[in-house]
């Protein structure tokens, strides 16, 4: 699989703008073979959007991620899109995988919610994974890299690849490092992370998106600049049959960490 991170910069409350850049970055990596292209965090709309979000956020079929469907299936190409979700009256940090064809075929809502994100957005209540012709995938959101039960609940339904969307900024740099390296050697599995740049008020986003192998090995780091990287991607599991991380650990242990 050919897959492509799209570092980019959004601006707030502005999705003709964010629009026309994810457009220009999808086409950009169907010109180089790319078959999935995966974007920031709330990347249609800019991440301090909980002020605006009666009038900003969209339910699946809203008018720009049906736009989006449509360039996925007109150039043939899979991304995975965040934006602010609206469903019964509730708001979600949501990540949709768009498909080739142009279809929704899954969608995660942000599970764990940083700081102000709690005053305006309802967290999800579900880790799923789902099948897609590369092999199984899960997804999740930024903040949610930083629990490790995540990451190992989508290792242990199955999952050959783990997609994140993140908006994260400083003084977090060495976390999102170091986390990412962690929730990939400890559920030998691939991870890839786009994060964002740019300014939004009091938030410096600093880039440096990244892919991980099944080992832990760093494959791609970029840097705080905006930039597409394609890449090959092989979802190949970790195979060192010593580090049984699923079969041998110990959950009567881990009651103890919710009585």
């Amino acid at each position: 699989m050919q897959l492509s991170i799209a570092q980019i910069e959004t601006k707030l409350h502005d999705k003709k703008f964010n629009l026309e850049k994810i457009e220009h970055f999808l086409c950009e990596a169907k010109q180089k073979n790319s078959d999935l292209v995966l974007f920031p965090e709330l990347s249609l709309t800019g991440y301090s959007i909980g002020p605006w979000l009666k009038e900003a956020a969209e339910a699946r079929d809203g008018q720009s991620i049906t736009y989006l469907k449509n360039l996925c299936k007109k150039w043939s190409i899979n991304t995975l899109l965040s934006f602010p979700e609206i469903y019964q009256q509730q708001y979600f940090i949501s990540a949709a995988f768009i498909s080739d064809n142009g279809e929704i075929e899954a969608v995660y809502r942000k599970t764990h919610l940083y700081d102000e994100e709690q005053v305006y957005f309802t967290p999800g209540h579900e880790i799923p994974v789902f099948n897609t012709k590369f092999g199984v995938i899960g997804m999740m959101s930024c903040f949610d890299l930083e629990f490790p039960e995540v990451a190992r609940i989508l290792s242990k339904k199955g999952a050959d690849l783990i997609l994140i969307p993140t908006s994260n900024m400083a003084p977090y740099t060495e976390h999102q490092r170091l986390y990412t390296q962690c929730r990939a050697m400890e559920n030998e599995i691939p991870l890839a992370l786009c994060n964002r740049i740019g300014v939004e008020g009091r938030h410096h986003f600093m880039g440096e998106s990244v892919f991980v192998d099944a080992q832990g090995e760093t494959h791609l780091l970029l840097s705080d600049q905006e930039e597409l990287h394609t890449i090959p991607v092989l979802l190949m599991k970790g195979t060192d049959p010593k580090l049984n991380y699923i079969l041998d650990n110990q959950p009567h242990l881990y009651k103890q960490l919710y009585s």
